[in-house]
Formats: structure tokens, sequence, C-alpha cells
């Protein structure tokens, strides 16, 4: 069975999260919530060098905060530090985006910013709006190993309602109970 833990994002979480893989649980997912707590990217990293086990997520990434490929480098960049250790959950951003006046986003949206994360992550060139325009973006150079694009990083969907648990079957990704799972089951 599988147990995890989720951390109100901070510099110091690697502590919490040593202790949580000496006591055997499998996952710690970090909150993104700008303004709330701190980024959970870096609070990952620091897990990352820290521990040897237990899988590191964002738990959960809002996308509308990012843009994708800022993403898809993030986690290939936490990939090298923690080979196969990294999920990558995503949602609409109730609480982040309320911090900042904003409703949540749109399923439509979200998923279009999955699609152009994976895509990238696995080493496809992908054609998305940025500015305005259609552009092509890729992973340059990623075989000179600055990044881990090679490992598996599995999705797992903040699902709430109907319309969102019905993506996380679409996109054979698990749902917001936050077990295990890779893109290819759901849980």
């Amino acid at each position: 069975m599988d147990f995890g833990i989720a951390l109100p994002t901070a510099a110091d979480n690697y502590k919490v999260v040593q202790r949580a893989e000496e006591l055997g649980f499998t996952h710690a997912w970090f909150y993104d919530t700008q303004m709330i707590t701190a980024d959970p990217f870096v609070a990952m990293a620091a897990a990352a060098l820290k521990t040897s086990k237990i899988r590191l997520g964002t738990g959960v990434l809002v996308p509308s905060n990012r843009i994708a490929a800022v993403t898809a480098n993030a986690f290939a960049t936490l990939n090298g530090l923690a080979p196969g250790r990294v999920d990558f959950g995503v949602g609409t951003g109730f609480s982040a985006r309320r911090a900042m006046g904003l409703g949540a986003m749109k399923l439509a949206e979200m998923e279009e910013y999955i699609r152009v994360v994976y895509g990238l992550l696995a080493g496809n060139t992908i054609e998305t709006p940025i500015e305005g325009k259609r552009r092509k973006i890729r992973f340059l150079n990623p075989e000179i190993g600055l990044f881990n694009t090679k490992d598996p990083i599995p999705l797992h969907i903040s699902a709430y309602g109907p319309r969102s648990q019905a993506l996380t079957a679409k996109l054979h990704a698990s749902s917001r109970t936050l077990r295990a799972g890779s893109p290819r089951s759901t849980a």
C-alpha cells in the first residue's frame, strides 16, 4: 500500500520528507500556491537531494502560473536529481488563482497545457500559442545530459467534478486521491 504526505511548501520541507521516507511513506506532495507557500520545484529539488526512494510531486501545479515549456523544463531538471521519482500533479488552481482574485481555469486549457508539457518531455517538437502566435518549441540538446526526459513522470489530476474525472480517464491519469499511478493506469 502507498502512503503519501501533502505539504504546504516551504524551503526546508526536505526535513519532513526525509523523515517521511524513513517512516515508509511513498509520496510527498508539494502545494503550488504562489503568494501563500514557497515554490514547489525549489522545495522538491532540496528533498530530492536528501532522499533516495520517496516520490516527489506537485500537489497540485497550477498551469496558468507557469508557461508549459518552463514546467516541462522544471520537471526534466528535477527528474535529473530524482530519476523516476517525480510526479506531475495538476489542477485548475482554485485556491492559488483565488489568491490573485481569479477563478479556476478551464479544463480545456489545462488539457492543452498537459499536452504541451508531456509532448516536450517525450522529446517532440510541439506547436503551441506563445504571445499570440503559434510557435514550435522543443528541448534543445537533450543528449548532453542537463536534464532527464528518459524516466517517466506519471500524471495525477485533481478531479473533484464529473468533467475533470472524465479528463482524468481520457488522459489515463490517476485522480485527486494522489495515489501512485502512471499515465497508462487509473487509480
